[in-house]
C-alpha cells in the first residue's frame, strides 16, 4: 500500500489502522490510479474502495466498514487479551 501526500498528511490516514490489520490477515491494499485503496480479500476477490478524499468521510468509512466484515474480516481486531485467550484455548485442545 502506498500512501499519497496532501498538505504534509497521508490522504488515507483514517483508514491506515483498517489496512494493516487487514494486511496482517492476508488481505491485499491497493492504492490504484484514480485515487482510491482497494481491498481484496485473502482469494483475490474485490470487496470494498475508499476514495482518497471522500465527500463524508465517516458514511465512508462505515460503508468500508460493513463490507469487509460482510467479507469476514473482524474489526476491531482482537485485543491482546483476547488473543491470549485464544492461544491459550487452541494449545488446550
Amino acid at each position: 500500500m502506498t500512501h499519497r501526500k496532501c498538505w504534509g498528511d497521508d490522504v488515507n490516514s483514517a483508514i491506515i489502522k483498517i489496512a494493516k490489520w487487514a494486511q496482517s490477515q492476508q488481505w491485499t491494499v491497493e492504492d490504484d490510479a484514480s485515487g482510491y485503496t482497494r481491498f481484496y480479500n485473502p482469494q483475490g476477490v474485490y470487496i470494498a474502495r475508499f476514495p482518497a478524499t471522500p465527500s463524508n468521510e465517516y458514511r465512508r468509512m462505515r460503508d468500508l466498514l460493513g463490507a469487509l466484515k460482510k467479507a469476514g474480516l473482524t474489526w476491531p481486531p482482537p485485543s491482546k487479551k483476547e488473543r491470549r485467550a485464544q492461544h491459550r484455548k487452541e494449545g488446550a485442545q
